[in-house]
């Protein structure tokens, strides 16, 4: 895993050189807070330059598909202000992009972020450039770090929520089971526990909302390797997460869209691993998306897998996914409480 540890040495830099220019550069005292919905985007900048090819590529790459999703669901929903409209009621918007371009005040494409500008959990970048052809291509060098800064935004967001609506029982369930600090949305109202496993739901069959927690022993780095945690995935949805039907399991979908993973640090200097894919149920025709994070457990015995997936044929899952993966995101691990075996 040398490979691996460069990765999350590279990408824990890049977090904290961005997170390093976000403060709150707003407006003192009360602030509203943001409006609009989850994953709305405004880009504020000359007119000219967004109705011409620049800009153009820039909302296909703001608007891009999600990776992993069963039926086209954008990254963001995009709209557009020129400058000079950037007044009074956009102000308070969640999500903000400001671009500028002018050759006299600037040798080079440079990006800045800050939050809470204008509102409460507002999330705001903005890039100067001194060229079209400059801005396009810092742009495109950094649109993955680009989408990930408005998405921890919603990430915070709804952790911020929804940990005013939790669970409680289970969240304690988890915490003693686990180690672990994981965010159980009340709506989530059964659960089914086994040894190493917790699965929670909403138990509505038209729109079923899920997040699934459980523990395997962890022998070496080569646990994390993506096909490896398939194998593990597999076992374990097989056990436990049956289908309607007399037989029936979940499974991955390993055909037309294979799963992808990435490797992403944590806080606590190590990293995990996210992996998103396609499950579906084997002997049955339900499918959907899911993502999971594996950390390993403070005490390097153990992997913990978190998950989250979702069943809503034929119409959008981004919110539901979105909120369910920004609760797994969130999971943070106890060292000191007791955890039942």
């Amino acid at each position: 895993m040398k490979r691996a540890k460069s990765i999350v040495s590279i990408a824990a830099s890049i977090v904290t050189l961005f997170m390093s220019s976000c403060d709150s550069t707003g407006t003192v005292g009360y602030k509203p807070t943001v409006t609009g919905q989850s994953y709305e985007l405004l880009v504020v900048g000359d007119q000219k330059v967004w109705k011409d090819s620049v800009g153009i590529r820039m909302k296909d790459s703001l608007t891009h598909e999600m990776p992993c999703m069963p039926q086209l669901e954008k990254f963001f929903d995009v709209s557009y202000s020129p400058t000079d409209g950037f007044t009074g009621i956009l102000k308070p918007v969640r999500n903000i992009l400001f671009y500028e371009i002018d050759p006299t005040m600037y040798t080079q494409s440079k990006m800045g972020a800050s939050r809470d500008n204008w509102a409460e959990t507002q999330a705001v970048i903005r890039i100067t450039a001194p060229s079209k052809d400059s801005l396009e291509a810092f742009f495109n060098k950094n649109i993955e770090l680009i989408r990930r800064f408005y998405i921890n935004a919603e990430n915070e967001r709804v952790v911020r929520f929804f940990g005013k609506f939790r669970h409680a029982d289970y969240c304690d369930s988890v915490r003693k089971r686990f180690g672990a600090e994981l965010i159980i949305p009340s709506s989530l109202t059964q659960a089914r526990f086994e040894k190493d496993f917790a699965w929670f739901s909403n138990g509505n069959p038209d729109f079923t909302e899920n997040i699934v927690i459980y523990r395997i022993p962890y022998n070496d780095e080569s646990d994390f390797m993506k096909d490896n945690l398939l194998y593990y995935r597999d076992s374990v949805m097989k056990a436990y997460v049956g289908g309607p039907s007399d037989g029936s399991y979940m499974t991955t979908r390993y055909e037309i869209m294979p799963p992808v993973s990435t490797v992403l640090p944590t806080v606590d200097g190590k990293y995990s691993v996210e992996i998103r894919g396609l499950w579906r149920i084997e002997g049955d025709i339900m499918g959907g998306p899911f993502v999971s994070r594996s950390y390993l457990d403070p005490e390097n015995k153990n992997i913990i897998t978190v998950e989250a997936f979702v069943y809503r044929p034929n119409k959008s899952k981004r919110s539901a996914y979105r909120q369910l993966e920004a609760m797994i995101s969130s999971v943070k691990f106890k060292t000191q409480e007791k955890q039942e075996q």
